[in-house]
Formats: structure tokens, sequence, C-alpha cells
């Protein structure tokens, strides 16, 4: 677990330290560091708005997941139940709409 997170800290450091070489090599070539930090603290300043906006697309994606494996269980759970006792519940509803006079009288008994 340790090993874990000596090569975590290890990659984000040598991230770092591609970051800082690139931004040397660029002051290097153009001379120019106006340039280099206004888009330095133009892209920290978008950091923020990224990842709230990538966290809203996953949090909408996990979202629509979720919800197709509950109607998926729900599909399930209505064909079960019609295989096992539906049909015969419709049928004996449908007869009561027919008779509903007989319906309300074994309502009332119970």
């Amino acid at each position: 677990m340790e090993h874990e997170k000596v090569l975590a800290v290890d990659f984000r450091d040598s991230i770092d330290e591609a970051s800082i070489i690139i931004y040397l090599i660029h002051y290097m070539l153009f001379q120019d560091s106006h340039h280099i930090f206004l888009y330095l603290f133009g892209d920290i300043a978008f950091v923020p708005i990224e990842v709230l906006l990538v966290s809203l697309i996953i949090h909408k994606m996990l979202e629509v997941k979720e919800k197709k494996a509950i109607l998926e269980k729900l599909s399930m759970l209505v064909g079960v139940f019609f295989s096992e006792i539906g049909q015969e519940s419709i049928s004996f509803i449908r007869r009561g709409i027919f008779n509903t006079g007989k319906c309300f009288q074994i309502i009332r008994k119970r």
C-alpha cells in the first residue's frame, strides 16, 4: 500500500518536472515570458471550470447508466409478475369490471 503511494507521488513529480522543462524550452525558443505567464494563469484560472464541467458530465453519465439498470431490473420484475400471477390477476380484474356488483359484494364481505 505504501509502495503505491510512493509511485503516485513519483508520477506527479515527473509530470511537474516535464511541465517545467516544456516551459523552459518554450522560453528558450521564443524569449517571451509575458505570454508564458499569461497563458499559464489563464489555464490555472479555468481549472475549476473544467473540473466542474467534467464532473457534471461524469455525473450525468453515471445517472443515465443507473437509470438504465433500474429500468432493466423493473422490466425483469414485471416479466416475472406476469409469468407467475399477472395473467390470472388481469383476467380477474377484467371479469370484475364487467361484473362490478359482484365485486362490491365480495369486497363488502371481507
